[in-house]
Formats: structure tokens, sequence, C-alpha cells
């Protein structure tokens, strides 16, 4: 219970948080803890984030050995999980994943199973996870969720339509750009390749 013990937390937040805030981010962890999620957690929210997180098969994240690049946001004592550096997704973080697929190349790590997304880490170790896979109301939620994401944006043709713009938006930059990391033809090569990992 003592603002102290969170010290990973607190010294890392991007708000200022009174005594009063924190006190409920505690109260939500602790009642996440103790498996009262409804009232700890915004829970619509935080499966729709592993949703796309998992998705996007970003291990270095929360699902990962590394335990970062993630914010905790609490709003009336409920909490949510905000994205933040995913330069590493869609496989790019390889490893090994729990059940000991090892995750070094493509297809390996496309074919990974939603429900088992984490990589170096147990699920007792990710609560905000966790609470997910042990109540088959909230992993067939979970599951609604991704189906939606999966036909409603990619079986759809919504996700080819807009990444086949943002790429026409930024070729023209990437052209001109002879400082950059990767020239015209090898980002031509990374756009195809992302197209084909997401469908």
């Amino acid at each position: 219970d003592e603002i102290e013990s969170y010290s990973d937390i607190f010294d890392n937040a991007e708000t200022d948080a009174d005594d009063s805030d924190m006190q409920q981010v505690i109260a939500a962890l602790k009642n996440l803890s103790e498996g009262n999620v409804e009232d700890s957690l915004d829970t619509d929210s935080v499966i729709a984030y592993f949703a796309a997180h998992n998705f996007v098969m970003n291990y270095d994240s929360y699902t990962g050995n590394m335990l970062h690049n993630y914010y905790l946001y609490e709003n009336d004592g409920k909490l949510s999980m905000i994205p933040w550096d995913y330069n590493l997704a869609f496989g790019a973080f390889t490893g090994q994943n729990n059940s000991g697929t090892e995750l070094n190349n493509a297809t390996a790590i496309v074919n990974c199973g939603i429900d088992s997304p984490l990589s170096g880490a147990e699920e007792d170790d990710r609560p905000m996870w966790s609470w997910i896979t042990s109540d088959e109301e909230y992993l067939e939620k979970y599951h609604d969720v991704m189906d939606h994401l999966i036909t409603g944006y990619f079986e759809s043709g919504e996700f080819e339509t807009e990444v086949n713009a943002i790429y026409k938006m930024i070729l023209p930059y990437v052209e001109k750009d002879t400082s950059g990391f990767y020239d015209a033809e090898e980002f031509q090569t990374a756009f195809e390749t992302l197209k084909t990992f997401c469908t």
C-alpha cells in the first residue's frame, strides 16, 4: 500500500500525479492481483489493446521478457494500457514463445497462436494479460475483438487501401532523401513485406 513500493511506475510517470492519484493506481493494481477485474480494469479497452498488440507481434513490450514499452493509464480507479514504441513490431524482436516455438522467421511469427502471445514471460507475471485467458467470457470477448479486427480491417480490404495510400504519400520523400537509412527500392520491399505479413 506504500507509494514508495511503486517507484518503477511513479518515477516514470508522464503526468503529474498527486498522492490521491497514486493511491488510485495502487488500489487498482491490488484489486487486479486479488482477481477483482471489473473493479480494476477498463476491460473493453485492455482487451482491444491486446487484440491489436498481439496481432502486430511486438515482443519488445509487456508480452516479452523486458516488460516495458507501454503505459498504464488510470481513470476513475480503472486501469487501461497505452501502446508505445512499436519499432520492433511485426516480428522484428525475435525470441521464443512460451510454447517453445523459435520466433526467428516470419512463418513462425505469423503462425504463433493468439492465446499464447508471451515470450520469455509467464502468465503469472503478466496480470494485465492473464485475466483474459483465465476466464472463458473474457477470452471469448478477446477472440471476438480479434475476429472483428481481422474481418473488419484486413479481410475487408480497408487495410490494403490504407497502407497503399500511406505508401504513395511517403514514397516521394523517400526517393528524395539522400541521407535515409534505406533507399526507395528497399522501402518498396519493406512495404510489400509488411502487406504480406499482415494479410
